[in-house]
């Protein structure tokens, strides 16, 4: 039944996964010894681990729903049990909450 949002989310699981890896291999380079480049690099990990950070959180978003498809509670509100708008699903395909759920939260 969800086959085309188990496929959608392989495909940002993989992405996810490359971008954290070339962040973590950017976050460990060999930094310049020059002084001025090197306040800038430190500005630009900054930046780097805010990325790394927002894509982590998505992984583990993404994992989750992955494990509702295959255990059939995914499409359905993790925390009311009602139905999760399809719209809301395509945009975006990691959600367990329904709208109504997700507002009360914030």
């Amino acid at each position: 039944m969800y086959k085309n949002a188990e496929k959608n989310l392989k495909k940002i699981k993989k992405e996810l996964k490359t971008r954290i890896k070339h962040i973590k291999k950017s976050l460990t380079a060999t930094r310049s010894k020059d002084w001025e480049e090197a306040a800038i690099e430190a500005e630009n990990d900054e930046v780097l681990e805010g990325i790394y950070s927002e894509s982590t959180a998505e992984l583990i978003q993404v994992k989750f729903a992955l494990k509702r498809i295959k255990s059939g509670d995914y499409g359905d509100c993790a925390e009311c049990g009602d139905g999760i708008n399809k719209k809301r699903l395509q945009i975006m395909p990691y959600t367990s909450l329904c709208i109504q759920c997700a507002q009360k939260l914030e």
